[in-house]
């Protein structure tokens, strides 16, 4: 297994490589980065090492320090590292789902319902293991047998919590402690693990209002989830827990079942991003649909406000600019839509005018979305808040698809480019669909081979992280492609494309 501290310091190595090269030639990071063309803070973070962009990033400072293909050679170095480690990882995740896992062990419960599970056994073979409790009603559950799964413990988590679990197994409810860590497995291992159905299962008859809470930041945590291992290994988890949130909101009245149908309304929401990136956009209407419904329910302005923002989003394929402007400017219109959520759906109406070839409008509405991200509280990667992922790679990327769309691919390339090599390491997968866009940008610019060679990391993205998106937007690029197949690189596009199924 690649130790991910071997990653980091051949990033850091390269990164220092990059600065002494700069160094060498007497230019400061301001100077190089109007060279390549990138920020300077884009510079500064590569020297330091925080970040690693895309071989494009390399290739122009190769050319811009004429460093003799040493920048090249370590890129490719860290690239081969970071790929393996990426296998090994998408290997471990699928030995999780297939419940061959080992050191997985849970420790002792709280609240007077210790649990305890052997170590090193696997979760096929934990499926058949007895999780007996020592609780006043001596409760025995086969993990086979348990329903649902949610959080119900500490709030603030950190990557070496633990998580107090609450099962639902034939009616009963029981507790177990896992690590952070282990949750993140356990939600993959449970899609192998046999579910039986809510119906005819009697829950319990109250419920804790902190329950909001904890299914809050049980989706926050199999989003990460779903960036590790793939939606394709946690959408049946994410189904079990909304049909719990259903089942516990049918038992109350009032304020709280309006903050569980909310509560359900965003997991639904989940569930249909989940379903669009595995390419199922039947299954993903049919969420976003009850997300909004239930959304509206509940009288949560600001989660239809979002809704109403994505299905814009899920429009602009169709070509129907109308509709997403329609979508978008209503959701603009609701009181309570955070400014987040205001720059998402300027965003839409960007894209809306983009395919109207209305240039003028398309800017404005760019312009107006960067306001309102400058202007709103910082947003973290890592926040659950609604149009959090609203950041200044996001807007570039987003800024991107429109000169595509408007037939200026240098535009558009320069734009992928300030989104892919500012974009988070841990997000790989979207920074694998703008690495695909990037593909379709070159290739407008007529430069085929580039194209091809950035299509190809985008493809292995596509690979480690199970993404449909991405993949297609692969395989589009390679029909038109396939006429300039005689190019070493294009080739080799082909090849992969054709080896990895």
């Amino acid at each position: 297994m690649i130790d991910p501290q071997r990653v980091d310091d051949a990033k850091r190595a390269l990164g220092a490589r990059l600065a002494a090269w700069r160094n060498a030639r007497g230019l400061t990071q301001l100077a190089l980065a109007r060279r390549v063309p990138v920020s300077r803070t884009t510079i500064a973070g590569v020297e330091r090492g925080q970040q690693c962009p895309d071989r494009i990033f390399w290739q122009r400072c190769e050319a811009a320090l004429a460093a003799g293909g040493e920048l090249l050679a370590g890129y490719d170095d860290y690239r081969r590292l970071k790929q393996q480690l990426d296998q090994e990882k998408v290997e471990a995740a699928q030995r999780v789902r297939w419940g061959e896992v080992e050191d997985y062990s849970l420790p002792a419960g709280t609240h007077g319902v210790p649990v305890t599970v052997a170590a090193r056994e696997s979760l096929r073979d934990l499926a058949a293991t007895d999780l007996t409790s020592s609780g006043p009603n001596g409760l025995t559950a086969p993990l086979a047998r348990v329903a649902d799964v949610a959080v119900a413990g500490e709030t603030d988590l950190r990557d070496g919590d633990a998580v107090t679990l609450a099962v639902m197994s034939d009616g009963q409810a029981m507790s177990l402690r896992v690590s952070r860590r282990a949750l993140l497995e356990l939600a993959a291992g449970l899609t192998a693990v046999p579910v039986v159905t809510t119906t005819g299962v009697s829950h319990p008859r109250s419920v804790d209002p902190a329950v909001v809470d904890h299914f809050a930041e049980l989706r926050a945590l199999l989003v990460q989830a779903d960036d590790r291992l793939g939606g394709l290994t946690i959408l049946s988890t994410v189904e079990q827990q909304i049909a719990l949130i259903a089942a516990l909101r049918r038992q109350t009245r009032g304020q709280l079942r309006n903050r569980l149908l909310s509560t359900e309304a965003r997991w639904s929401e989940f569930a249909g991003w989940l379903s669009d990136d595995l390419g199922d956009r039947a299954a993903g209407d049919r969420w976003l649909d009850r997300a909004g419904s239930m959304a509206q329910e509940a009288d949560d302005q600001e989660f239809w406000a979002y809704v109403l923002t994505r299905k814009a989003q899920r429009m602009v394929g169709t070509g129907d600019e109308d509709c997403v402007v329609g979508l978008a400017r209503a959701a603009s219109r609701l009181p309570d839509t955070p400014p987040l959520v205001h720059a998402f759906a300027a965003i839409q109406q960007a894209h809306g005018s983009a395919i109207a070839q209305d240039a003028s409008a398309f800017q404005a509405a760019v312009e107006r979305a960067h306001t309102l991200v400058a202007t709103a509280r910082p947003p973290t990667w890592e926040s659950s808040a609604l149009g959090s992922f609203c950041t200044r790679p996001y807007l570039a990327a987003q800024e991107g698809e429109g000169w595509l769309r408007l037939n200026q691919p240098r535009r558009a390339i320069d734009s992928f480019t300030n989104a892919v090599n500012t974009w988070p390491d841990r997000y790989r997968r979207e920074r694998g669909v703008y690495l695909s866009r990037t593909a379709h940008a070159y290739l407008a610019a007529s430069e085929p081979g580039q194209a091809a060679t950035v299509a190809a990391e985008a493809l292995t993205t596509a690979t480690t992280t199970g993404s449909v998106r991405v993949r297609r937007n692969v395989t589009a690029l390679a029909r038109r492609l396939e006429t300039f197949s005689g190019q070493p690189e294009v080739r080799q596009l082909l090849d992969q494309l054709a080896t990895s199924g």
